[in-house]
């Protein structure tokens, strides 16, 4: 019986330093709440009203909470490619093979290509990339393009070598 391949990756946000410095932020935040509604000061030179500076602390500390629940999802299988950004894509986006021309792992420069990491859409391509600078690059027949954010490259090149040696035996 014929082995069954797939390759699965999950990346998680990493950047250590952009979470210490929501930690920061929202640390102020409940200082100032605690200075300007318990201790009836006001918190800094021009401060915001009690209802306005409870509303801007608590979407803060969702939009910090919400990035321990993002991650990039990609599965590749003889179907074809499947990749969800969750909790933005709540299903995930399938592209099967037969839409593909090419598929490689390439290095890139997410910010100068991309404009960052994350969701990107421009003219004829899209981009889901966590971190880190190799995607892979899915070149799609009908000339658009979709690059996802890869945190093993070697290990995804090879498993493209052996699906394409597989898929040929077909």
């Amino acid at each position: 019986m014929k082995e069954e391949l797939t390759f699965y990756e999950c990346q998680r946000f990493n950047h250590w330093w952009l979470v210490v410095m929501m930690v920061v932020i929202n640390g102020l935040f409940i200082y100032g709440c605690i200075i300007q509604l318990v201790f009836k000061k006001s918190f800094g030179n021009n401060p915001m009203d009690d209802i306005a500076l409870v509303v801007v602390a608590v979407s803060f500390a969702l939009f910090t909470v919400s990035f321990l629940f993002v991650r990039l999802d990609t599965v590749i299988d003889k179907d074809g490619v499947y990749e969800q950004m969750f909790p933005f894509q709540l299903r995930f986006q399938f592209t099967p093979w037969e839409y593909i021309a090419d598929a490689s792992v390439i290095k890139t420069n997410p910010i100068g290509k991309f404009g960052g990491w994350g969701i990107k859409y421009g003219f004829r391509k899209k981009s889901y990339t966590m971190s880190g600078c190799y995607v892979l690059q899915l070149k799609l027949n009908n000339d658009k393009k979709i690059f996802i954010g890869t945190q093993r490259p070697e290990e995804l090149a090879d498993f493209l070598n052996k699906l394409n040696a597989d898929r040929k035996q077909e």
